[in-house]
C-alpha cells in the first residue's frame, strides 16, 4: 500500500464499500441534489469547481459520494492540500486518501490523467474554501490557471462543477490573509488564510478549524458543459471557465430562498 496521497493509494474496492452510505448520509443531511452528473462520459476529465466549507469541505465530499455512487466506470481522484494528508488524524488521512485523494502536485495529477483516471481540482484552494460569508456566491480561483496547462498537457476536457450552498455549513467573518502572511505558523504550513469563523461547537474560532459540526445547508451541484483546455490562450481558457462557473452559480444562488432553507 502506498503512502496516504500517492496515486497507488486509492482503493477501488474501499470505495465501492464506503461511499454508498457516506452519499446517504450527505444527501439527507444537506439535501444534496446533483445535476448532469449522467450526461460525463466515461473518461478521463479535469473536473473544475468552486470550494466551500473551510476545513469541512462540505461540496467536495457531497460530490465524491455521488460521483462515486453513480456507476461511473472511470475512477476519480480529488487533488487535496499537504495539510489533509500530514495534520488530519491519520486514520482519517489514510481514509481520505483511499477515497481518491491525491497529495496536490503536478508530476501526480499527469500521472493520474494518464493512467485513465478524472481528476478533481479544486484552484482557489484554502483562498475559496474561506472566503468571507458574504462572498459565498463569489467564485474566487485566487488567479490561479496552472488547472488548464495541466488539462492541455493531459489532453484532456475541462468539465466545470458548481456548487451552491455549503458555505453556509458555517460563518467566514473574515479569511485572513493578512494574517497569514505574516505568522511562521502559516507560512510554513503553506496556507493562504487564517480565518475567523462562528461554527458549531467552537463559536467564534480564529485559525484552521479542526473539524466542525455542519450546519444543515441545502447543498446543489451542477455539472456544466465541457470546455476544450486548447481553444485558446490560458487566461482565455480561465476566463471562459471563471465565466460559466460564475454565470451557474449566479443563477442556482438566485433560485435558493433564504441560507439553511434553500
Amino acid at each position: 500500500m502506498s503512502a496516504p496521497g500517492e496515486l497507488g493509494s486509492y482503493d477501488p474496492a474501499f470505495v465501492a464499500r464506503h461511499a454508498p452510505w457516506i452519499e446517504g448520509l450527505l444527501r439527507r443531511w444537506f439535501r444534496a441534489r446533483i445535476h448532469g452528473l449522467d450526461a460525463v462520459p466515461d473518461a478521463p476529465a479535469l473536473f473544475v469547481g468552486n470550494h466551500s466549507g473551510a476545513a469541512m469541505i462540505p461540496d467536495t465530499l457531497v460530490w465524491v459520494g455521488a460521483y462515486h455512487t453513480a456507476g461511473r466506470r472511470t475512477p476519480m481522484l480529488t487533488l487535496a492540500h499537504d495539510q489533509m494528508f500530514e495534520a488530519y488524524p491519520a486514520l482519517v488521512a489514510s481514509f481520505l486518501a483511499r477515497m481518491g485523494g491525491l497529495r496536490a502536485g503536478r508530476a501526480r495529477a499527469l500521472e493520474a490523467l494518464a493512467s485513465g483516471h478524472a481528476l478533481t481540482v479544486y484552484p482557489g484552494g484554502d483562498y475559496d474554501a474561506c472566503r468571507p460569508f458574504s462572498r459565498r456566491h463569489t467564485i474566487e480561483l485566487a488567479g490561479r490557471t496552472g488547472y488548464v496547462e495541466l488539462a492541455r498537457d493531459a489532453g484532456v476536457p475541462i468539465v466545470p462543477v458548481v456548487s451552491v450552498g455549503a458555505h453556509e455549513a458555517l460563518v467566514v467573518l473574515w479569511d485572513g490573509r493578512w494574517l497569514a502572511r505574516r505568522l511562521p505558523f502559516a507560512r510554513a504550513r503553506r496556507l493562504t488564510v487564517f480565518p475567523l469563523t462562528l461554527s458549531v461547537p467552537w463559536g467564534l474560532f480564529l485559525g484552521p478549524l479542526p473539524g466542525y459540526v455542519p450546519l444543515p445547508t441545502k447543498i446543489e451541484l451542477r455539472v456544466l458543459d465541457a470546455i476544450d483546455p486548447t481553444d485558446g490562450r490560458v487566461d482565455e481558457v480561465d476566463r471562459r471557465v471563471r465565466a460559466s462557473l460564475q454565470e451557474a452559480l449566479d443563477a442556482m444562488a438566485k433560485a435558493r430562498r433564504f441560507p439553511w432553507i434553500g
